[in-house]
């Protein structure tokens, strides 16, 4: 029983959840750092949670020198060298919110780091409307500045 209990327990180091803020037409960075003592190690990113192994609805990768993306709007603009694995999402639409995992593989058993991200993005539209009033036989002009 003590068993189980300690690999259950060891089966997700790191496993925040990080809650992050972008706007559309922006770019968001999601940051996701390893130790480089091992030298350098493949990393994943995917939509949703990050499963007990590998990286599900996979959007980009790394095996530690060369990158593998569906798209070119998802990058690893950091030091690859210096476990600087951290994604960034180009030109956000509000589709791109929802969860996002980052998995870095670490050697050895139940090592890999696992990062979650829940990702909002603000639609970047402001409405402006003009209105008037009037107030005592004076005329009020006020602009309305209302974000959705």
């Amino acid at each position: 029983m003590w068993c189980v209990c300690v690999c259950v327990m060891t089966v997700c180091r790191r496993c925040d959840g990080s809650g992050v803020e972008g706007r559309a037409g922006e770019n968001v960075t999601l940051t996701c750092k390893y130790d480089t003592k091992n030298g350098r190690l493949s990393a994943c990113w995917n939509r949703g949670d990050v499963p007990y192994s590998g990286c599900n609805n996979q959007i980009i990768s790394t095996d530690g020198q060369t990158v593998t993306r569906v798209s070119s709007r998802y990058q690893l603009l950091g030091r690859l060298d210096e476990g600087d694995v951290s994604m960034t999402i180009l030109n956000l639409t509000e589709t791109d919110a929802g969860r996002y995992g980052c998995r870095v593989e670490i050697p050895g058993w139940f090592n890999d780091e696992k990062h979650h991200f829940d990702l909002t993005v603000d639609s970047g539209e402001t409405l402006f409307k003009d209105t008037e009033s009037v107030q005592e036989n004076k005329g009020l002009n006020q602009r309305v500045s209302v974000s959705l």
